[in-house]
């Protein structure tokens, strides 16, 4: 990884659940296990963005866990009810005002967004991997972009958490989520 590049990704939030469950629970590990390949191949995340959207909102906290990220902020521009440039306006505005040394945010929201985006097709939990020169050049969309798929969750990363599938799926989100901090 150059240390002179800045990165942005942006995922599209994790597969809807039955009855009242946002995401599935192995999405919430999935979502887990791709903040952690992020975090071993980019630099430290400045920010985690997140839309409104409740699937968005748990896949974006899962995601910062495996990437060890603090910073969380909702932001409503990254709804699909949104007009075209007021999600393009908040994306700009956040680059313009980026410093130097900051090198890699994160987005979750949802494929309207990302389409207004003007990015291409992600399948749930997928991640789009930006990378420019600088921020001018992020600005200007003079950038690489690679998709990131979805990564299968390992039978060492069930071993690690000590669940096996039939017994995950009875936790809780809240349940999961202190499982996967002792990690």
């Amino acid at each position: 990884m150059p240390q002179n590049k800045v990165y942005i990704t942006i995922g599209r939030h994790a597969r809807y659940g039955l009855g009242d469950t946002p995401i599935l629970r192995e999405d919430m590990l999935s979502a887990f296990q791709t903040g952690m390949n992020l975090r071993q191949i980019l630099p430290p995340c400045a920010c985690v963005y997140h839309s409104p959207l409740e699937r968005a909102v748990i896949t974006a906290k899962f995601q910062a866990l495996g990437l060890k990220c603090d910073h969380i902020l909702e932001v409503a521009d990254l709804n699909e009810n949104m007009p075209k440039y007021e999600v393009q306006k908040f994306s700009n505005r956040l680059l313009e005002f980026t410093d130097d040394k900051t090198q890699y945010y994160h987005f979750v929201t949802h494929l309207p967004v990302i389409e207004k985006l003007g990015l291409p097709f992600l399948a749930a939990g997928e991640i789009c991997l930006l990378t420019a020169d600088n921020w001018q050049a992020m600005l200007s969309e003079n950038f690489a972009l690679q998709i990131i798929k979805t990564p299968q969750i390992t039978a060492e990363m069930w071993q690690k958490i000590g669940q096996t599938p039939p017994t995950f799926d009875k936790l809780s989100t809240s349940e999961i989520y202190a499982l996967l901090q002792k990690l």
